[in-house]
């Protein structure tokens, strides 16, 4: 399993495995994070399998786990924008993530997004959108030096520069 280097020591940034399903279950069905990142709470066992064979297959999805336990608590996911050819363009990608609301505000997500961003070698510009009352996930956005460059309905949109 790939990991990647990540500033804080409680915390490691790594592919996401098979066994890793019941703790993203949990994620998933949590309605505290769910509504935070914008997403009803996945409370179908099935499809929520069916979300995470689907993880890797237009993206690349990063598992943030507890070094002492291993256990999942949080999500990366990195994705291509479409271009204007609807091809998937990699020197622009999107950013997704989310975490388990029990480990929200200890700076894991930050540490383990400053260490994917820096592990990126393609892209140009690096996309992130958050719902506009989500605060926490803004702060996070504005520490890796991301700055807000659109808006629309309830939605920002944070890019970040990567020239």
């Amino acid at each position: 399993m790939d990991k990647i280097t990540c500033d804080n020591q409680e915390i490691e940034v790594t592919d996401l495995v098979d066994s890793d399903f019941a703790d993203y279950y949990e994620m998933l069905s949590d309605p505290v994070m769910a509504k935070k990142t914008g997403f009803e709470p996945v409370e179908d066992e099935k499809k929520a399998k069916m979300l995470f064979a689907s993880e890797n297959d237009t993206n690349k999805t990063f598992g943030i786990r507890l070094i002492t336990s291993g256990k999942l608590i949080g999500i990366i996911n990195v994705f291509p924008e479409i271009g204007d050819n609807f091809e998937p363009d990699f020197k622009n990608v999107e950013l997704g993530y989310f975490m388990h609301s029990s480990y929200q505000q200890r700076g894991y997500m930050t540490a383990a997004l400053k260490a994917v961003i820096h592990q990126l070698t393609v892209p140009e510009i690096i996309e992130a959108t958050v719902d506009s009352s989500n605060y926490p996930s803004q702060k996070v956005l504005h520490k890796l030096g991301f700055k807000q460059v659109d808006k629309y309905d309830n939605d920002l949109v944070f890019e970040l520069s990567t020239k």
